[in-house]
């Protein structure tokens, strides 16, 4: 990936992707020009990997290194930042000879930065629970457009299963002179075959935000990525991969693992009133892998001495974070829970 200077040949002012048009737009002037958008299907075989890695040339390149949080990001030429965008440290600005691949494919940003501050307003006022004084902690100059690397995968599953099948009956029995029912459940053995193949199963490629932000950040539509162009990366900076492809394409195995388990589980059930003690026999093949880079603004504030992270979706504007509670709501909302208890115990009583 390189990140280049792109110049208006109108007035020579500075050209930055324009999430709106989707297109070149000078800062100065105004003018805009089209950028490619050309569909990217582009993907690879595992065994692939290690080879095209091997091949890699090596460029210098403009990156923050954070010594907190092991973010490396490659800036966007025009500007830099002392400021970690993921935990606040103060980081090195450096030119480094560095080797990563050219991505697969490309989602580009549809929410401008200037949107950020509304989305991030109108969600924290949303958490109650959070001190009234974080409504004004959003600073825009704080929040960083970055394109975050994913690792997509597509393969195919057999998928031989063994698991307990239950069916429900009830039975009478007497106890003390009285006749009641009770229901018995009734397990047999259960074997079949199941299979399914999977498309755009994506993985962090980053260790710098925690795995949980990112899984309820919301999903990107990926059926429409575009074929990697720096020009999109004009004005937003990239981070650099530091999970390899080996280790996402565990994580996702584990997630296709579990939607496996469901169809098995489902399809017991189909015939079953229960379901338990699975287990399965899974041959994955037709094991394909992409690298995407996928748009996400990201910010921190400092509360209290603590820092807590904010993402938002560069392409929906789906937006998840961390904030502190407030003591004194989480006291409030406890001795109203005790109060309306205490009110339909009194109702309960009288009546």
């Amino acid at each position: 990936m390189k990140n280049e200077n792109f110049s208006c040949k109108n007035c020579g002012g500075i050209m930055n992707y324009n999430p709106k048009s989707q297109n070149l737009k000078c800062e100065n002037c105004g003018n805009e020009v089209a950028l490619p958008k050309i569909l990217s299907l582009n993907r690879h075989v595992l065994e692939d990997y290690e080879r095209r890695l091997k091949q890699l040339p090596e460029e210098k390149t403009t990156v923050i290194e954070c010594s907190s949080c092991g973010a490396t990001i490659e800036l966007s030429n025009e500007k830099a930042s002392g400021t970690c965008p993921y935990c606040g440290s103060n980081v090195v600005v450096a030119e480094k000879i560095m080797s990563t691949l050219e991505p697969d494919g490309l989602k580009p940003f549809l929410v401008e930065k200037k949107e950020v501050g509304t989305i991030f307003s109108k969600w924290i006022k949303g958490r109650w629970f959070a001190p009234n004084a974080l409504k004004n902690l959003y600073q825009t100059g704080k929040v960083m457009g970055i394109y975050l690397p994913y690792w997509s995968f597509d393969n195919s599953a057999s998928c031989e299963y063994w698991a307990e099948g239950g069916i429900d009956h009830t039975e009478e029995y007497e106890e003390d002179g009285k006749t009641y029912t009770r229901t018995e459940t009734d397990w047999y053995p259960v074997h079949g075959h199941i299979g399914n193949d999977f498309k755009d199963v994506i993985t962090t490629g980053s260790r710098s935000l925690e795995r949980r932000l990112l899984q309820n950040l919301g999903g990107f539509y990926l059926d429409n990525t575009i074929k990697f162009d720096s020009g999109y990366l004009a004005g937003y900076s990239s981070e650099i991969f530091k999970i390899p492809m080996y280790e996402g394409y565990t994580v996702a195995k584990r997630m296709m693992t579990n939607t496996l388990e469901g169809m098995v589980s489902s399809e017991v059930l189909s015939r079953y009133d229960h379901v338990r003690n699975i287990s399965m026999d899974i041959d994955w093949f037709n094991e394909y892998y992409r690298l995407l880079m996928l748009p996400v603004y990201s910010t921190s504030y400092l509360y209290n001495n603590q820092t807590y992270q904010v993402i938002i979706n560069g392409e929906n504007g789906a937006i998840t974070g961390e904030y502190p509670k407030s003591a004194v709501k989480i006291t409030l909302a406890i001795l109203a829970g005790i109060l309306v208890l205490l009110i339909i115990y009194y109702y309960l009583k009288q009546h």
